[in-house]
């Protein structure tokens, strides 16, 4: 196979597994997501998103 059709073939097999990954993932909760920067916001750091309650 030439270089070109095998990255076609790449970026198609990527791009459906991407849209797979979307479609087949559960949504994700934002509120219980750690701040990206609490640095001096005055927030206590008590462990990650995965120490919070369900």
């Amino acid at each position: 196979m030439k270089p070109a059709a095998l990255r076609t073939v790449f970026w198609l097999l990527f791009a459906a597994f991407l849209a797979w990954d979307y479609n087949a993932s559960p949504p994700v909760d934002l509120r219980w997501e750690l701040a990206p920067i609490a640095a001096g916001s005055g927030q206590a750091t008590q462990g990650g998103h995965c120490s919070m309650p369900e």
